[in-house]
């Protein structure tokens, strides 16, 4: 089966990216939690990166559409873009000492928490300390969620000694019953 990354390439929103994966989930059919970090130093990194969790599904038969949430994160004027849903700006990239605060140390953590219940995604991104949080948006059952990290132009360096850290992560959420508890008969 061809990787999801592979196909989502060819959008638009990843055109000017050289992309990879770091894994991917498929979603059950219950409540989840799940997640996707990588931390970076910015003076290892070029200067725009990708970031971000997808899904490609076919729409009423024709080419597959990328859905989830990237972001473009620009590190030359420390500004986090929406890259697919149309959200534009998104926040900045702060810490008292710039750029520079960041080090293999303490590197800048990048993260995405969401929530999966019934058909909705539910997003929040962390970027350093600062949590932004992000339109729900709906999917159909099943679907795959890949992980996603890109860079723009060329770049000699190796992915792996730039994204630091790569976690995928779930963890399974409470259900809790909706119904009444009977009467207990005296």
């Amino acid at each position: 089966m061809e990787s999801l990354l592979a196909t989502a390439a060819a959008d638009p929103a990843f055109s000017n990216f050289q992309v990879q994966s770091y894994g991917s989930l498929l979603l059950p059919d219950h409540p989840i939690r799940f997640g996707f970090q990588v931390d970076i130093v910015p003076d290892q990194c070029p200067s725009s990166i990708l970031f971000g969790l997808i899904s490609r599904d076919p729409v009423n038969g024709g080419k597959a559409k990328t859905s989830g949430f990237a972001v473009r994160v620009d590190l030359e004027m420390r500004e986090v873009w929406d890259v697919l849903n149309g959200s534009g700006l998104v926040g900045w990239v702060e810490h008292p000492d710039g750029l520079a605060g960041f080090t293999d140390e303490e590197p800048l953590l990048l993260g995405w928490e969401i929530e999966y219940h019934g058909q909705a995604l539910i997003p929040k991104l962390v970027v350093a300390d600062q949590q932004w949080l992000y339109p729900a948006i709906q999917c159909p059952h099943p679907v795959v969620m890949e992980t996603v990290i890109g860079w723009q132009g060329e770049w000699g360096n190796d992915p792996r000694n730039t994204f630091l850290h790569p976690a995928l992560w779930r963890e399974h959420l409470p259900v809790f019953n909706t119904q009444e508890p009977e009467a207990i008969a005296a």
